[in-house]
């Protein structure tokens, strides 16, 4: 009996140990929120994504497409409906008149959107894109 006791202490002691040593390398979610500055890259038709852009997702919708050096470059809308991000009417300052449109999954654990982006109203037909919140 004696015996069976100490199988059984060492046994718990064993899943004891073994539940307290393990560890979660993910990083906490800071901010599930996409509201604010982030930077990415995008390519046009079927191109990796390589050229420089960011976005500033403001509240109420805002979006404002920034230079390198964040100035605005850009303003549009934008929503967020179950991790599916969309942009219309992103009016470019200069050259007037363009205007592009995108859609993206939100990745909120990640801090992460991956896309595809379009000329006028359609979100599919220019390329692919993917962003990091800007630190």
């Amino acid at each position: 009996m004696k015996f069976l006791q100490a199988v059984s202490v060492l046994l718990f002691a064993a899943f004891t140990f073994a539940a307290c040593s393990k560890s979660n390398n993910t990083p906490p979610v800071t901010n599930n929120s996409v509201q604010g500055a982030w930077v990415g890259k995008f390519g046009t038709d079927n191109n990796a994504p390589s050229v420089f852009f960011s976005y500033n997702f403001k509240a109420g919708g805002v979006l404002e497409e920034l230079t390198d050096n964040g100035q605005i470059k850009g303003t549009g809308t934008w929503k967020l409906d179950n991790n599916i991000l969309s942009g219309y009417t992103i009016n470019v300052l200069a050259p007037v008149g363009n205007k592009y449109s995108m859609i993206g999954a939100f990745n909120a654990a990640q801090g992460k959107i991956l896309g595809n982006w379009g000329y006028g109203s359609s979100a599919t037909n220019g390329g692919l894109w993917e962003m990091s919140r800007k630190n």
